[in-house]
């Protein structure tokens, strides 16, 4: 069984998201929409409410089937999903994944994004028993590259073609944490 709940402190929670949540979800994606679709395909002005809850019901399915992870991350004072963090790219025979992350436009520049990655991270190494994670992050993408480099995770250089975006390759730089990266 995974844990709900990854993390908490007196102003966040990390936790599984609920397709009732979906609202919450739609809104941080529209509050955020020119800084995550400038990283993310997937992300566009059409992007719609049904489609936060197409992720969130999806979200529960991958969860059980064990390929993906996703969490939102909460703050408490206003109830706002103010980023979402996923666990996804699970090769269980390696015991490799990647994490992908993003925080609300609004609430950038309070290392949100480090405390979701080390939990994140704890969390694979500690419940799924994972050996490897990579971060990847497109070649001009500044600020997840610093995310990575705050968590200690391993600059493994910059990979020609190694996403795709809006249909095209892109260079990416790639970082790595294992087991005892993280203090």
């Amino acid at each position: 069984m995974t844990s709900r709940l990854i993390f908490q402190n007196e102003s966040l929670e990390i936790r599984l998201p609920t397709e009732l949540e979906a609202p919450l979800h739609f809104e941080a994606i529209q509050a955020s929409i020119d800084d995550i679709s400038a990283w993310e395909s997937w992300c566009t002005a059409g992007y719609s409410l049904e489609d936060s809850r197409t992720y969130l019901l999806d979200s529960y399915v991958k969860r059980q089937r064990g390929i993906e992870y996703r969490f939102c991350l909460f703050d408490l004072a206003s109830g706002k999903i103010v980023g979402s963090i996923a666990l996804n790219r699970i090769v269980h025979e390696y015991k490799t994944a990647n994490i992908g992350y993003w925080i609300r436009s609004d609430f950038t520049g309070r290392s949100l994004a480090v405390t979701a990655v080390k939990a994140l991270a704890r969390f694979a190494f500690d419940e799924l028993s994972m050996t490897r994670l990579e971060i990847v992050a497109m070649e001009k993408n500044h600020r997840s590259r610093r995310v990575a480099e705050k968590v200690g995770a391993f600059d493994e250089g910059l990979h020609r073609n190694r996403l795709y975006y809006q249909g095209n390759p892109v260079n990416a730089w790639l970082y790595s944490l294992i087991p005892g990266d993280l203090a």
